[in-house]
């Protein structure tokens, strides 16, 4: 059901780089007004994505339910580069093992549907497994400061970098999410409770088992 795919699908495999982006475009720019983020060919896509990003595709047949995108901050990423303003001069942590959780979204039928917050902790357990098997210690997110509640309730340890602000019309606060022990234990039951639900991760990448990740088993 999840992939862990590298940035670098742009090159090879055009077609799946084509529908991650027209989902952007659809979720982003279509459902929630992203004006500035709209394309004449609608696939949202920006100067952050690359081989150096990872995005974790959350599918059924060839559709796309979940999607995430993680962005390596030892490079230019959102909030060093787009808003650093939000910080209000205070530090935010950076590193090989840090990567920024950015374009979370989740496909408005599953959203609307009876099942929505069994399948929202699924799409947080898929980011959880992920960021695990690129070896991290932790996500750099921008949200809703009502969102963060949602982060520890998932087991991240959440920590506020700086105070909420306006950003855009939206109240927005950076928010460093450490990979406990306990928000991998939320994901395993998360994806116990859904049928089939795993996370695949392809060869190659930063993870001991490199293999389909399906219910972990946790020491």
């Amino acid at each position: 059901m999840f992939t862990l795919l590298s940035g670098d699908v742009d090159t090879t495999d055009p077609q799946m780089a084509n529908r991650i982006y027209a989902f952007r475009h659809a979720y982003f720019v279509e459902h929630l007004r992203w004006e500035g983020c709209r394309q004449a060919d609608c696939r949202e896509r920006d100067r952050f994505d690359g081989p150096d990003s990872f995005h974790v595709l959350g599918e059924k047949g060839a559709e796309i339910l979940a999607y995430a995108r993680l962005l390596p901050t030892t490079r230019p990423h959102l909030l060093s580069h787009l808003y650093p303003e939000i910080l209000q001069g205070r530090p935010a942590p950076t590193g090989r093992r840090i990567y920024e959780w950015t374009r979370h979204a989740v496909a408005l039928r599953m959203r609307e549907s009876p099942m929505a917050t069994a399948f929202s902790n699924v799409v947080s357990g898929a980011v959880a497994y992920a960021a695990e098997a690129l070896d991290l210690e932790g996500l750099l997110v921008q949200l809703h400061p009502a969102l963060i509640e949602r982060l520890t309730e998932t087991g991240w340890d959440a920590e506020p970098l700086a105070h909420p602000v306006e950003y855009k019309g939206s109240s927005l606060v950076p928010v460093y999410a450490r990979l406990t022990d306990q928000t991998l234990q939320i994901a395993q039951a998360a994806f116990a409770a859904w049928p089939g639900a795993r996370l695949h991760v392809p060869r190659g990448f930063m993870c001991a088992a490199a293999t389909d990740v399906p219910v972990p088993v946790l020491q």
